[in-house]
């Protein structure tokens, strides 16, 4: 790196990285560590202790030439003057600006923003949503939905819970949206965790006193994020137990999932007519969320992974490599790459996100059929918001190299578009295609387009594929 491709800043381990070599069983100490570490160029040992504690004796044993000391020195010292800390150390710091950012008042717009372009509808049976704002009485049951700090997710900064004014929970959300026209109900139901049963009674007389029954269930923030890792990602506790009984009272329930990772909830999703990821939203979601529930934003997010139906489907990813005898579908089971006891496919597909309106994909066109590497193919394809709401849409443009040297994908998400469409509207969009969309390291690990034949999908999701159409790269 240094060398070959003449970097010229400076390299910082992990927290902690250098001296858990010792326990990966590369070197046996924490000297042996630091000789390790300096010597294949890290400059700066984040956290272990272990450059402070042993480097200067490295140097005078002779195991450390003092030169890669020097470099790593030198290569700090330079971004340094490079941000003019020498000559103002205190440069980045200003009490008057630090007050006016932190009580920025488009900071929590933005955070808005973000928040309700990240939600994803699953399901929306009957158009179930968005909620009329003329509703008399919602029934905001779970153990999230008076919950602040759950709001922030994992791997925040962390701030007292006396500091967390700031925060808009799930209930002052709605409560703020809906002021006094609507009558709001609140139970909790269920802990996160755990098998306590005894609020689901509370849980199911609120819910029948309801016309529409908002049920906000996940996981906890720090069930999630780094060295988190959990052996089943189903939904904790009974919460699942818990939607059971409030559909068992026949009001129209809507489920809002907060997690920071896919969950297995296949009773959720085959049982309840609305869903909503919410994932976990930080300081507006209260706010974002009421705005998605009631229609004054237009979910228009995808999932950027893939949800399986059980753990037992883990991994999968929509752009696996094909198996000498792939399955085509779910009754393609014998002497195939096949479940004998589950489906094919994932329970939402890596791309998948529905919305309040419908989009119609049509009249794909490809200016050329074959180009060559100094060329750029263009694709086309027309948009129609074909449902009653505004809306956005993302097409994914995916291609699929059918034979190549090495084994490619089956599918890869290659562009997309996000577009913003008025109910009937329509808009053409043009992905363009060169030489580097085909490319990819081939066994000589050299980046390469290879001649030959190439499958060029337009869609909503990996799955849900609207058109199709071949091309040819030739020599």
């Amino acid at each position: 790196m240094k060398n070959k491709w003449g970097f010229d800043g400076f390299v910082v381990s992990d927290w902690g990285a250098v001296g858990e070599m010792i326990k990966h069983g590369n070197v046996k100490n924490e000297y042996e560590a630091a000789k390790a570490a300096i010597t294949a160029g890290c400059d700066i040992d984040m956290e272990s202790r272990n450059y402070k504690n042993n480097l200067a004796q490295l140097v005078k044993d002779n195991k450390v030439s003092i030169a890669l000391v020097d470099d790593a020195v030198r290569r700090v010292l330079r971004k340094k003057f490079e941000l003019g800390l020498f000559a103002d150390p205190f440069r980045f710091c200003n009490d008057s600006r630090e007050l006016k950012e932190l009580n920025n008042p488009n900071h929590p717009i933005a955070a808005r923003n973000i928040a309700r372009e990240s939600i994803v509808l699953l399901k929306n049976e009957h158009q179930l949503l968005p909620l009329s704002k003329n509703t008399k009485t919602i029934a905001f049951i779970g153990p999230l939905v008076k919950a602040v700090m759950q709001n922030k997710g994992f791997w925040d900064v962390e701030m007292p819970v006396k500091d967390s004014s700031y925060i808009v929970s799930q209930w002052e959300g709605l409560k703020n949206k809906v002021g006094n026209k609507t009558k709001l109900l609140y139970a909790k139901g269920c802990d996160i965790e755990g098998n306590n049963r005894d609020g689901f009674a509370e849980a199911v007389n609120v819910a029948k006193q309801a016309d529409v029954v908002i049920l906000s269930i996940g996981e906890r923030r720090d069930l999630s994020g780094e060295a988190k890792s959990r052996s089943n990602i189903i939904i904790p506790g009974v919460q699942e137990e818990l939607l059971k009984a409030l559909l068992a009272t026949g009001k129209p329930v809507v489920v809002l999932i907060n997690a920071g990772r896919p969950l297995v909830f296949n009773f959720t999703a085959d049982n309840a007519p609305a869903i909503l990821y919410t994932w976990w939203l930080g300081s507006e979601a209260g706010n974002a969320i009421a705005d998605v529930l009631f229609g004054d934003y237009n979910p228009s997010a995808k999932l950027t992974m893939t949800f399986p139906l059980s753990v037992g489907q883990i991994p999968i990813y929509y752009n696996h490599f094909n198996t000498g005898r792939p399955a085509e579908n779910d009754s393609d089971r014998y002497y195939r790459s096949a479940y004998l006891d589950l489906s094919i496919y994932p329970r939402y597909e890596f791309g998948y996100g529905l919305s309040y309106t419908t989009f119609q994909y049509s009249n794909m066109q490809l200016n050329k059929k074959k180009i060559n590497a100094q060329d750029q193919l263009e694709a086309s394809v027309t948009i129609t918001n074909t449902g009653k709401y505004d809306g956005e849409e993302i097409v994914q443009l995916y291609l699929h190299d059918l034979v190549s040297s090495i084994v490619r994908p089956v599918m890869e998400l290659k562009d997309f578009r996000k577009i913003k469409l008025k109910a009937g509207e329509s808009k053409t969009i043009t992905f363009a295609i060169d030489k580097e969309k085909l490319s990819f390291y081939n066994q000589q690990l050299q980046w390469v387009a290879e001649p030959g034949e190439f499958e060029l999908m337009i869609g909503a999701s990996s799955r849900d594929i609207r058109l199709k159409d071949r091309f040819e790269l030739v020599e």
